[in-house]
């Protein structure tokens, strides 16, 4: 994990209105979670980004797919309220680096159906985080 993933899963997991919800209070992945994860959980995810190589600091623009996946589309809606109340106009903490600006962008809404036929609510937020 690097350090701005590092930073995002450390302000994620300190938010405790949403791991209070989660199946679990450590249910945020990096990536994906492990098969037959209970749920509800949180998944977080590289969407893109990077150096804006705009001066000679080490300015990065970063974007991260941040949503939780539930079985009911009301829970997975209030997941996803908290998700912006830990996230958006923050600061993470991230190893070397300030990060000066944190905010969800655009929102996501999606739902499939696995092969045994649940339907899995996904919703969240783009995130985007800017570290010099």
């Amino acid at each position: 994990m690097n350090q701005v993933e590092a930073g995002l899963r450390a302000k994620l997991d300190a938010y405790s209105a949403l791991t209070a919800l989660l199946s679990s209070a450590t249910a945020i992945w990096n990536q994906a979670a492990p098969p037959v994860t209970a749920l509800p959980y949180v998944v977080f995810s590289w969407a893109g980004g990077g150096l804006e190589n705009i001066n000679p600091s080490e300015i990065h623009n970063v974007l991260y797919l941040v949503k939780a996946i539930a079985d009911d589309a009301t829970e997975a809606g209030v997941l996803q309220g908290h998700i912006k109340g830990a996230l958006h106009k923050t600061t993470l903490t991230v190893s070397g680096f300030t990060n000066f600006y944190t905010a969800c962008e655009d929102e996501v809404q999606l739902t499939e159906t696995t092969r045994e036929g649940t339907l899995l609510f996904h919703r969240g937020y783009f995130v985007r985080i800017r570290i010099d």
